[in-house]
C-alpha cells in the first residue's frame, strides 16, 4: 500500500485532464499547493524561500516550520505532494537507505537521478544555479562539486501515513529515510561527519523567493557537467595540457599497496560506526521522550496541588 494513495490521486489527476490542450500550448498536467507540473517538458517547480542554516546542512529543501536551521530553503510544499509531481512527470521511487540483515551492511539509497536548481531574483535579474552550488565544504570551504539526487520516496508508517509529512523533510543532503529525495551515497547523520555547509558566497539573503526546479538528471545534466570552452578560446581543440602518467600511476600503486589490503575492514568499521551512531541517536531521542511525558506528569502533580492548597472564596462571601 505504500504508494496506493499517489496512483490513486495521480489516475484523478489524470482523467480530470482528459481533454488535452491545444498543441501550441505546454502540457500542464496540474497544479498542486505550492508545486507546478509540466509533464511533458518533465519539469517540477517548487514554491520556496531561501533560509539560514545555522549548523551544517542536513536538508537542501524542508517543509516550513521544521528543520530549516539545517537546510537551505524552506516550502509550503506538502512532501507527499512533491512524491506525487514526480510521479505525474514520469519517475518511479526507489528505496530509501536501510539495514540489510542478510549482509549486515548499510544499503545506499535508490531511485531515478534528478537535478535540482534554484531560480531566483538578484538585483533585478533572474538567476539559476545549481542547487548544489549553494552548499560548500565545511572543512575546506570550497563549493560543493557537482551532484545530482536520486527519488527514493519517504517510508509510509504502520498507519499508511506519509512519514515526511509528519517530519518535513523535502530533500535531503545526508541519508535520511523519511526523505522524498536522497543522496545516492551512503552520508552519516551524525552532526560531526556532515559535509556541508550553506555557501554564503552565493546563497541569497534569507527570505529571499526561490523556485526549486526539479527534472529527471537524464534529461538535463547540465548540473553534472561543466560547460564547453567556447570556440575561439581553443581554434585547434588540442590541449598544450599533460599529465605525468608514470607519476599517477605511481601514486596509484601506493593506494593499492597501502589502502587496498584493507578495504573490507575499512568498509567494516564504516558501517559500525554508522550503525552506533544511529543507534546512539535513537536511544538519546527515546530518553528525550521519556523525560518529556516525566515532565508533563510533573507539570500535572504541580497543577494539581496548586489547586489543592490555594485558598478559594468561601461561599456566600
Amino acid at each position: 500500500m505504500r504508494l496506493a494513495r499517489f496512483a490513486l490521486i495521480f489516475s484523478l489527476l489524470i482523467l480530470a485532464g482528459a481533454d488535452a490542450p491545444p498543441a501550441t500550448q505546454p502540457a500542464k498536467v496540474g497544479k498542486l499547493p505550492h508545486i507546478a507540473v509540466d509533464a511533458k517538458a518533465k519539469e517540477i517547480r517548487v514554491d520556496c524561500e531561501a533560509v539560514k542554516a545555522d549548523y551544517p546542512l542536513e536538508f537542501l529543501a524542508v517543509l516550513t516550520n521544521t528543520n530549516e536551521y539545517e537546510a537551505l530553503v524552506r516550502s509550503d510544499a506538502k512532501p507527499s505532494d512533491l512524491h506525487l509531481a514526480l510521479l505525474m512527470i514520469g519517475l518511479t521511487p526507489g528505496t530509501p537507505v536501510h539495514y540489510s540483515e542478510s549482509t549486515k551492511t548499510w544499503q545506499p539509497p535508490t531511485g531515478p537521478p534528478v537535478d535540482i536548481w534554484f531560480e531566483y531574483q538578484k538585483d533585478g535579474k533572474s538567476m539559476k544555479v545549481p542547487a548544489y552550488r549553494w552548499m560548500r565544504d565545511v572543512k575546506t570551504k570550497k563549493e560543493a562539486t557537482p551532484m545530482t539526487w536520486v527519488f527514493t520516496g519517504s517510508k509510509v508508517m504502520d498507519d499508511h501515513s506519509y512519514a515526511a509529512d509528519t517530519t518535513g523533510c523535502l530533500v535531503g543532503v545526508i541519508n535520511n529515510e523519511l526523505s522524498v529525495l536522497d543522496v545516492p551515497a551512503l552520508k552519516s547523520r551524525a552532526l560531526e561527519s556532515r559535509e556541508y555547509e550553506r555557501n554564503p558566497d552565493l546563497i541569497p539573503p534569507t527570505g529571499t523567493v526561490v523556485t526549486m526546479i526539479l527534472t529527471p538528471a537524464s534529461d538535463q545534466g547540465a548540473s553534472t557537467t561543466q560547460p564547453a570552452l567556447p570556440a575561439a578560446t581553443n581554434p585547434t581543440g588540442l590541449s598544450d595540457v599533460h599529465i605525468d602518467q608514470a607519476k599517477v600511476d605511481r601514486l596509484r600503486q601506493h593506494w593499492e599497496d597501502a589502502v587496498a589490503p584493507h578495504r573490507q575492514a575499512l568498509k567494516k568499521a564504516a558501517q559500525a560506526h554508522y550503525q552506533v551512531i544511529n543507534d546512539l541517536r535513537k536511544e538519546q531521542q527515546r530518553l528525550i521522550d521519556e523525560s518529556d511525558r516525566i515532565q508533563r506528569t510533573i507539570d500535572e502533580l504541580e497543577k494539581e496541588y496548586q489547586d489543592m492548597t490555594t485558598p478559594q472564596p468561601e461561599q456566600g462571601q
